[in-house]
This record gives structure tokens, C-alpha cells and sequence, in this order.
């Protein structure tokens, strides 16, 4: 509705009366009005006006490439993939005088689906500045007193059905529930966030994270159990096909921390990407493009290239989903996982798929990959996945991996390769010094995949050889 709003706000003057149609989403001018320069402008003008300066205001902070057309989106990203390529190359060489790149950089690859791509969306229950509850996405800043939540409805990036769940939330909170929004802890205030997962199907996992504050236990059951029957009775409801709750009294907490409670439906939805299926569970990690990670995993796979003898380790595996799709072409894949519930979904999309070799440990990276080496003492060749979060992973692995000479081949996926990941590439490549005296990878190609259409983000697979 919004885009087609800009449209004919455009084209019209810009102190003439507009009349809004709902039932078609355009603006006419209101002909019975006439020389108007003189006159306030309708409410209704107002209300729209600000409608799309909010939706503005949204759009160019969640996809703040919304307005250029794709093409010219990937040439901006294969820009500033050259230009971390060139940043890493002044570390690694900082007395070359060539203008060249320490390796041979890709074209960024496309992503299947540009148009309402998230299978993932997390919505904020916060006040717009009128006052009223918004289940939505917030911009501006509390200090300027310009943080205000608005509705993600029409963000290119978003699907529709999930902007649907947070309106009736919304409307339900607004209308039929006493509960307040919880902006901070001790300001009081129950409602939190909604987080909206979908598979390929359209099916529909809600998860309501609330704060407790003083109520108890049979008043939450009672109010989410109201929030469940409205969500049922919506024309969303037939898509719901799992909810769930959470009570918190932490900013982010894990499922250890903070059971997630279900109260309706399934206990999970499942994906799928090729010829595997994966189980989704509430806190899983799983690329918010499923598309896209398609082409993620497919262009891993052929870079890590592992033999029939190779054990693959797989480090912050999250739900193995790479790791099993490399496994019928390795001897074995074992992966490590901070989330035990994470490694959970692993083990059952291993069994899920007639995956035999590959094992999943739930633990700390740092502390786990060295007693794991250890025990592969006897495998003539490791091949490692490295896909941590934005910082990278702890000096002291990349260590491990240099000293390890039976590590030929690691690929490393990277969401912010210029960030402090870039201290990985550097430690893996940096020549042998009085410290580390172990041959060091070579950076070999570089290939930009974007999984986040109209957004300045890309995930990059560096494929280290030696």
C-alpha cells in the first residue's frame, strides 16, 4: 500500500487536500476543495503524511537499499567486498607496491529471491509516540526522544503472513488485554517481543516473549491462553501451526535459562533445502534466507571439497545443517555447537536424513576443538567449516588449525568480513614467525553470496588452502 501512497504523493502539489481510498490504497484530490494555500491541511493529510515518513523511516534503516534496483545493489556489494579484499592485502603485504588483491574475488552470487525472502522476523512490542502499542520494528534514538516502534507492514524484505501475526497481536494487546508493554524492566509492563518463523510451506511458528514482573504462574497461563484463541480465530490461525511463550527476566535468554513454553500445535517446523530436511526449533539458528542458503551450503561444499577419508569439523555448526550436507562425500563430520538445544536438532536432522556419520557436541569452541584434534589423531586429513558470529573466533583455534599440519582445507563463512573476523584471515595467513613456526594457509578465492537483498550485508566464503 505504502509504495503505491509514495507514488501519487508525488505527483501531487504539495499543499493540495488528499482523500485517501482504503479500499484501493491510492490518493485523489479532493476537487471540492479549492485554492488551498491558504487552509490547513486535513487531519487525515497529517495521519497520512506522517504514515509515510514512518514507513520511510523503517524502510531506511532495515533495508536501506530498498530504492535501488538489484542489479546496481550487487555492484555496491561486490565494491565493498573489493575493498576488504584490499584491506586485508595492506595487512598481510603492508610493503607491497602492487594495486592488486591478495586473491581471486567473485562476482557477488545473486540471491534466488529478492521479495519477502526472511523466513525469520523478531517484532518489538513498544509505543509509537502517540502512545499506543505497536508490534513492529523501532528506529530513532531515546535520547532525542525520537525512538518510536512502527509496523513492519510493506518492508520488501518481510513477508506479508508475518506482518499479519504481529497485527493481530497487536490488536489483541490493544483491545482485549490489560498487560502493558515492557519497554524497560523496571518501569513495569508485561509484553516483550513476537518472533515469527516460517518453512517453505507457509507454515507458521510464533513464539511471545513476556516479563513476569509480580504476576503468577496461572494469571500468565490465563492471558496466553486468551492471546492463543484470538491468534487461532484470525485468518492467520490455520497457519499456526506451533506458539509458544517465554517468560524472561533477562534481555536474551536461552532456552536453559527460560524454558519456552508451547501452547499450542507442533513442537517444531521443518525445512527443506534440496534433498535434506531440517527441524526447526524456536531458538535454532538457520539462515533467514532459504533460498539464498541453498546456494550458501552448495558453493561450501564444493569449496571444502572433502575426500572419502576426510573428517570434517564443522565449528559453530548451529543446527548441522552444513555439516550434514557434506557428509555422504566425507568419512565423518563432527560438529560443536554452543546451544544444546541446537545440538539437539543436529542429532535428530542427522537420524532425520540417514545420516550415520556425523556426530554433534554441545560446548565451547575454544574449549572443546583441542581435546576433539586430539582424538583425530589418526585421520590423514581434516577439512574444517569455520561459521561463527561477527567476531570471529578465538585466537587461540586459529592457532590450533596452523599447528595441525593434516588441516589442508578450511572454509570460513563470514557476515562481516570486515569487522573483527578479519583478525582470523590474518592469523591464518601471516608468514611463519618466532611464535608460529606452522606453514600458513593461502587464501585461494573469495565468493560473495547475498542472502540479504536490499540491505548492505553479504556473507563471504574464504577458501583457505595448504
Amino acid at each position: 500500500m505504502y509504495m503505491k501512497l509514495w507514488k501519487n504523493v508525488r505527483r501531487l502539489a504539495a499543499h493540495r487536500r488528499f482523500i485517501h481510498q482504503e479500499t484501493t490504497g491510492t490518493i485523489k484530490v479532493d476537487e471540492s476543495s479549492q485554492t488551498i494555500g491558504h487552509q490547513e491541511p486535513s487531519p487525515q493529510f497529517d495521519q497520512l503524511r506522517n504514515e509515510l515518513k514512518d514507513f520511510d523511516d523503517l524502510a531506511d534503516a532495515v533495508t536501506p537499499l530498498w530504492r535501488i534496483p538489484y542489479e546496481k545493489q550487487l555492484e555496491l556489494k561486490d565494491h565493498k567486498n573489493f575493498e576488504i579484499m584490499v584491506k586485508l592485502t595492506k595487512r598481510l603485504k603492508p610493503n607491497s607496491t602492487s594495486n592488486g588483491i591478495i586473491t581471486q574475488l567473485k562476482g557477488t552470487l545473486p540471491s534466488p529471491v529478492t521479495m519477502h525472502y526472511r523466513n525469520k522476523n523478531d517484532f518489538h512490542i513498544r509505543y509509537d509516540l502517540s502512545g499506543r502499542v505497536v508490534v513492529g520494528l523501532c528506529v530513532g534514538k531515546a535520547s532525542t526522544n525520537t525512538l518510536r516502534c512502527i509496523k513492519a507492514d510493506n518492508l520488501v524484505n518481510t513477508h506479508p503472513t508475518h506482518t499479519n501475526v504481529a497485527r493481530h497481536l497487536q490488536e489483541f494487546i490493544q483491545d482485549h488485554s490489560q498487560w502493558k508493554a515492557c519497554e524497560h524492566f523496571q518501569r513495569g509492563g508485561n509484553w516483550r517481543s513476537l518472533l515469527i518463523r516460517s518453512n517453505h510451506k507457509f507454515e507458521l511458528m510464533a513464539i511471545v516473549t513476556i516479563h513476569p514482573q509480580d504476576l503468577k504462574e496461572e494469571e500468565i497461563r490465563s492471558e496466553m491462553e486468551r492471546m492463543k484463541d484470538y491468534l487461532l480465530a484470525s485468518p492467520v490461525g490455520k497457519q499456526l501451526v506451533s506458539i509458544y511463550y517465554q517468560c524472561s527476566q533477562h534481555t536474551r535468554a536461552t532456552a536453559e535459562q527460560c524454558p519456552f513454553v508451547l501452547i499450542h500445535g507442533q513442537s517444531h517446523i521443518y525445512e527443506q533445502i534440496g534433498d535434506y530436511e531440517f527441524r526447526i526449533s524456536p531458538e535454532s539458528f538457520f539462515q533467514i534466507n532459504t533460498q539464498a542458503a541453498r546456494l550458501l551450503y552448495d558453493t561450501v561444499s564444493l569449496q571444502l571439497a572433502p575426500k572419502k577419508m576426510s573428517t570434517v569439523v564443522d565449528l559453530c555448526c548451529g543446527t548441522g545443517t552444513q555439516g550434514l550436507m557434506v557428509a555422504r562425500h566425507a568419512r565423518g563430520v563432527i560438529g560443536i555447537e554452543l546451544s544444546k538445544s541446537a545440538v539437539e536438532d543436529a542429532r535428530f536432522n542427522a537420524a532425520l536424513n540417514s545420516i550415520h556419520n556425523a556426530e554433534f557436541i554441545a560446548g565451547r569452541v575454544e574449549k572443546l576443538f583441542k581435546p576433539i584434534m586430539e582424538q583425530l589423531e589418526i585421520s590423514p586429513d581434516i577439512a574444517v567449516i569455520v561459521n561463527p558470529t561477527r567476531g570471529g573466533v578465538d585466537r587461540r583455534i586459529i592457532s590450533l588449525l596452523r599447528e595441525n599440519e593434516r588441516v589442508r582445507n578450511l572454509v570460513y563463512i563470514s557476515c562481516q568480513a570486515d569487522g573483527p573476523a578479519m583478525n582470523n584471515f590474518v592469523d591464518l595467513c601471516h608468514s611463519p614467525t618466532r611464535r608460529t613456526t606452522s606453514e600458513p594457509f593461502v587464501l585461494k578465492r573469495a565468493i560473495p553470496i547475498d542472502l540479504f537483498p536490499h540491505t548492505n550485508h553479504c556473507e563471504l566464503i574464504l577458501s583457505f588452502r595448504r
